[in-house]
């Protein structure tokens, strides 16, 4: 894993996300590295919605019932998503 030095935070900033993480239990490491990973996960479901967008663009629309089903698989994988790094996080949780 690579490390990030993140310099210049404004203080309100910072002092906010520290009271966040420590509200939910989670070293200031923890939630940021969730954070990175979340943005991450969501860049990279952009980056293939637009290379389908172009993929597709000249094909007839998607019937209303496949999309529900598409759309109710990602809702899943996000919950799944998110329950890992719940999981993940408790190994940093204070005891």
């Amino acid at each position: 894993m690579s490390d990030v030095l993140i310099r210049d935070v404004p203080g309100d900033d910072l002092d906010l996300i520290r009271s966040t993480a420590a509200r939910t239990g989670v070293s200031l490491q923890s939630y940021l590295r969730s954070t990175v990973q979340a943005q991450a996960t969501y860049l990279r479901r952009q980056q293939t919605l637009a290379a389908l967008d172009e993929r597709l663009h000249d094909r007839p629309p998607v019937g209303e019932e496949d999309r529900r089903a598409v759309l109710d698989t990602l809702t899943d994988d996000h919950e799944g998503r998110a329950e890992e790094l719940a999981v993940r996080d408790d190994g940093d949780r204070p005891s």
